[in-house]
């Protein structure tokens, strides 16, 4: 919240990934360095601002939901859409009565140039570039926190992959990476702020590389990042499994401060179903990756993404991929339900699976997945792990993250210090479903009672 004058508010809604929450983050943090106050979503705003999401029917679908609110509940104000369902469909945005200002996924970043000529009239301004034409990193527009322990930063934009499901690279444009220098000073800048965790965010971020002279590489820039003091930890938000080299694997074994959590998208564990998405391996090449991370980290917790309804996805197929998910040591599970986008390669295939069936197969892989998370996390009980706190609850427990990406509740009597944004080590006395249960390890009774 800023000390501006009040009268001039605005609002943030965000859609989608975490890279669209970090952009929002960062837009946020220029309208409060221009005397803007923040206002919870929904309450009347001069300005509201909606960074949208376009991966899905039901994405665009909630986008449209969350603009029309954003016009009721601010008649007399602004309301400017951006994002990737902006990018991809502006015609359906303008048709929303109410929306003043429309701008794509390059137009974001300079969203005040675009502002003052957005007005109150009938129609709203639209400023959507082709994507296709977008092609290099943007470095004026820095990330700004998510919470206040953990900060997004985005070090890549784009993808060249165009899997054959993804809207995403019409969206977002080319492949393109921030440059080293920069990453590590907007880091340092963070530090300085108080932030003890970093994620690194992008489109496909293991496909990194900056060239300034010399090629820099994604394990080139996490060392970089890894030996910046006050650092405490370092998180990778996904990377996929093509991507993944056994020099970033054992800088991860080697630096405290790198987590021991890696997302590797699996999509499907059909060969079949991988040629079909366009996919850049086969099932025994993820397979071999897999075997690589647990050889040389077997602690790490290993998420993934599946796509269950995919065309041409039959029973057979899937029932490949579900022995594939139960198989391979995940520690976690995001399921997806595959949905068609218009202009996409499956959306044009014939063998479209029946929404009622992908409903059913997304029921059984998470089921999978709550098995395997509460799994790994019985491994923990017993344990003494490091937690960042990161919030207190009404009832007075504090909730943090492992390194390994667990969530820990922990209820401690007497304390007497601040404990939101410190490392604690935590006994874990307890699992609850795949959640960890634990008291604060007594070094001091000064302190913890």
């Amino acid at each position: 919240m800023s000390n501006g004058d009040s009268s001039r508010t605005a609002s943030f809604y965000t859609l989608g990934c975490k890279l669209n929450q970090s952009e929002t983050n960062a837009i946020q943090q220029e309208f409060v360095q221009r005397n803007y106050d923040i206002v919870p979503f929904g309450e009347p705003a001069n300005i509201s601002v909606i960074n949208t999401c376009t991966v899905t029917n039901q994405a665009d679908s909630k986008s449209r939901s969350v603009i029309r609110k954003a016009v009721k509940a601010s008649p007399d104000g602004r309301v400017v859409v951006t994002g990737c369902y902006a990018q991809i469909r502006p015609e359906e945005i303008q048709a929303i009565e109410g929306v003043n200002l429309i701008l794509g996924t390059a137009e974001k970043h300079h969203l005040f140039d675009y502002l003052d000529r957005a007005g109150n009239g009938l129609e709203p301004l639209v400023f959507v570039d082709e994507s296709g034409e977008i092609d290099s990193y943007d470095e004026s527009f820095f990330i700004s926190s998510s919470t206040r322990t953990r900060a997004f930063l985005k070090i890549q934009e784009g993808c060249n992959y165009y899997c054959s499901y993804c809207i995403i690279p019409f969206a977002r444009g080319k492949a393109r990476s921030r440059s080293y220098d920069s990453a590590i000073e907007e880091a340092k800048r963070l530090v300085d702020e108080g932030y003890r965790e970093i994620v690194l965010t992008g489109i496909n971020v293991g496909t990194y590389r900056h060239e300034n002279g010399q090629i820099t590489l994604l394990h080139d820039l996490l060392s970089g990042l890894s030996d910046i003091n006050g650092l405490d930890r370092i998180r990778i938000s996904s990377i996929e499994p093509n991507t993944i080299t056994d020099e970033l694997l054992l800088l991860v074994k080697e630096r405290e401060n790198i987590c021991p959590h890696l997302h590797v998208p699996l999509q499907s564990g059909s060969n079949t179903i991988l040629a079909a998405m366009q996919r850049k391996y086969k099932y025994e090449e993820y397979l071999e990756v897999i075997d690589r991370i647990r050889i040389i980290l077997p602690d790490t917790a290993l998420g993934t993404d599946v796509i269950v309804g995919h065309p041409g996805e039959t029973d057979e197929l899937f029932r490949e991929t579900a022995e594939c998910v139960m198989e391979l040591p995940f520690t976690y599970l995001h399921i997806f339900r595959y949905s068609p986008r218009e202009g996409t390669v499956a959306a044009r295939m014939t063998e479209q699976v029946p929404e009622p069936v992908k409903k059913e197969r997304s029921a059984v892989l998470r089921e999978i997945g709550i098995k395997k998370k509460k799994k790994y996390a019985q491994r923990f009980e017993g344990q003494t792990l490091p937690v960042l706190i990161e919030s207190q609850r009404e009832d007075g427990t504090y909730s943090g993250l492992t390194p390994n990406y667990l969530r820990v509740s922990i209820t401690q009597k007497g304390t007497i210090i601040p404990l939101i944004n410190t490392i604690e080590k935590v006994f874990i006395n307890k699992v609850n479903g795949s959640n960890l249960e634990g008291k604060l390890v007594n070094c001091n009774s000064n302190i913890y009672s």
